[in-house]
């Protein structure tokens, strides 16, 4: 999927993907079974962010653009 992006998204991308999963698995799954941090979580779920991303969300075209 990467590969049909820009040029800067496959780099953002291949750089960035491995530490957001790394930070993923070590917050919201956390290993030998130990709970995880509630209130990480939390934060995260009500973080303005998400209202911001809705609202481009809602700006994406209704079809993908597929440019050859």
């Amino acid at each position: 999927m990467q590969n049909n992006c820009s040029r800067t998204a496959r780099l953002g991308a291949r750089r960035w993907g491995p530490r957001f999963q790394a930070a993923y698995a070590q917050i919201a799954c956390p290993a030998a079974g130990l709970p995880a941090d509630e209130a990480l979580l939390t934060a995260f779920d009500t973080h303005p962010v998400h209202e911001a991303l809705s609202a481009a969300a809602k700006l994406r075209p209704p079809v993908d653009i597929f440019v050859a």
